[in-house]
């Protein structure tokens, strides 16, 4: 069962700018939660303040289980960052890769218990068939679904997830968001998924997380993706147009709005 998370009047100041302000919402066990908004909106940096890696200047974040008893993010959390460079001709398979994410990776030898958990959590992210391929010949979706699996052997209650579809073609993009949500309803693994595809999100996401600069929005998709809605974000005018398979934030007010794309399905 995944792990209940309560943000409350969250707020973070870094270099001057304030990134998040009084932010508050309840991330539900079992919920699949898609964020989404501009370039340095504050996405990763709510991610930084679940991991406990940035302290808040106000508020409040508690993580409670299934018996509402608060626990730490560091026992509930399995995090596959933004960016992760592998060494194209590193020797390491994929299986002890993702062997390595188990709490006692630095013993020298598996027990037939830790190979049953990396076989289940590639077999649940598709990546089993890569058991013995080089991790560092992987394409970019295979590496993804990989560091999936490495972040499920420690049983985690909630999935955060930085931009897990960036830079990967449409198929592959489909393919690791598809894994995502099976996770989150075979095993009601609380997620939060941050990407700029909101078509792509909103096939899977129980709800989305809009985050400008220092403002917010929460809700379904069609909640928060009306013109009112984000024109209140802005603080400016602005109109949500659609162009083929691809949505446009766009402004129409007297201050401009950088045009945000949402990348659509290809065509």
């Amino acid at each position: 069962m995944g792990c209940e998370v309560l943000i409350e009047d969250v707020s973070v100041h870094l270099g001057g700018q304030q990134i998040l302000n009084h932010v508050s919402f309840a991330l539900q066990p079992g919920e699949f939660l898609g964020i989404i908004g501009p370039n340095g909106a504050g996405k990763t940096t709510l991610f930084r303040v679940l991991l406990d890696m940035i302290k808040p200047q106000s508020g409040d974040v508690q993580f409670r289980n299934s018996n509402h008893q608060s626990v730490t993010p560091s026992s509930v959390i399995g995090y596959v960052p933004q960016s992760r460079q592998i060494d194209p001709e590193t020797p390491m398979t994929a299986w002890d890769f993702v062997l390595m994410g188990l709490p006692h990776k630095f013993r020298p030898w598996s027990t037939a218990n830790d190979k049953k958990i990396v076989a289940e959590a590639m077999r649940l992210t598709d990546s089993y068939h890569l058991a013995n391929k080089s991790v560092g010949k992987c394409s970019g979706g295979e590496k993804q679904r990989i560091f999936l699996a490495q972040a499920l052997v420690r049983n985690p209650q909630i999935l955060l997830l930085d931009e897990p579809t960036s830079n990967l073609d449409p198929g592959a993009q489909e393919h690791m968001a598809s894994v995502v949500a099976r996770i989150c309803r075979e095993r009601g693994v609380s997620v939060m998924f941050i990407s700029h595809d909101i078509n792509l999100i909103a096939r899977y996401a129980h709800r989305i997380l809009y985050l400008t600069h220092g403002h917010y929005a929460v809700g379904t998709v069609e909640e928060v993706m009306q013109p009112e809605v984000l024109s209140k974000l802005y603080g400016n005018s602005v109109e949500i147009m659609k162009m083929g398979s691809k949505l446009l934030v766009v402004s129409t007010g007297k201050d401009t709005v950088p045009p945000i794309c949402f990348h659509g399905e290809a065509q």
